[in-house]
């Protein structure tokens, strides 16, 4: 990756947690707070908004899922607190992940030094059968809301040993539930793996997932359990940062 796209990416990055944490502002703050020309500010904001990352209404920005009645609540540089110093242990990227409309939407990713390229995950939205952040969210979201789910969801199944059988699927979400963590071992994609764990409320509600993805050679099946274990610890630093 050239130097020009990695910066770019940082600082679309950048804006997008930016209006994370300031939902509905305008073109002006973000260059003045982030040290943007407003040029360049206008520029990524235009294509993050085509990405549809970003939405636009009148002057002002928000995250795509941050209007309405499902607002997203703002993570950004707090949740960077937390999450940037596994990700810097261990050289995997990490994702935080919610469920919008009965899919799962990637809503922050803190990638690696030399995975940067992951941050083009950002606002990615994906079914919840195959990734780890999926089956997470499912596993330890309220029966009802899991029931309706599954049954009007599109199954995705990007590789082989991805899960599209209903019953093989409930048994896994089981599984999930007792361990406290979920894997997908290259169901999303081949030669990758995936460990995701529940994010809660102060409340107690289940309000994100948070995920650690990186080959199979970078994540070990025998680092599975003390990672989960790493994760749950991140997991409940966000609950008293952020939710």
């Amino acid at each position: 990756m050239s130097e020009e796209l990695s910066t770019t990416l940082l600082k679309a990055k950048r804006i997008q947690e930016y209006v994370t944490g300031h939902p509905g502002c305008a073109l002006k703050d973000i260059a003045k707070d982030l040290g943007l020309n407003k040029t360049t500010a206008y520029r990524l904001l235009t294509t993050l908004v085509q990405l549809k990352w970003l939405t636009k209404k009148g002057q002002h920005y928000y995250l795509q899922t941050q209007q309405g009645r499902h607002q997203i609540q703002p993570v950004g540089w707090l949740a960077k607190q937390a999450v940037q110093p596994l990700v810097d242990d261990h050289r995997l990227t990490a994702f935080l992940g919610m469920q919008y409309g009965g899919v799962l939407v990637i809503s922050q990713v803190f990638a690696s030094p030399d995975r940067l390229s992951d941050f083009t995950l950002l606002g990615e939205r994906q079914a919840l059968n195959a990734s780890a952040l999926g089956k997470c969210l499912l596993a330890f979201m309220d029966e009802p809301t899991r029931n309706a789910i599954l049954d009007t969801t599109k199954w995705q199944a990007p590789t082989k040993n991805s899960l599209t059988d209903r019953q093989d699927l409930l048994y896994s979400l089981a599984i999930i539930r007792d361990q406290g963590y979920a894997l997908d071992d290259e169901e999303v994609q081949l030669d990758m793996r995936c460990l995701a764990v529940p994010v809660y409320s102060k409340t107690g509600q289940l309000a994100a997932t948070l995920g650690i993805s990186g080959s199979d050679a970078a994540l070990q099946r025998r680092q599975v359990k003390s990672l989960a274990h790493e994760l749950g610890g991140v997991s409940h630093q966000l609950t008293n940062l952020i939710f």
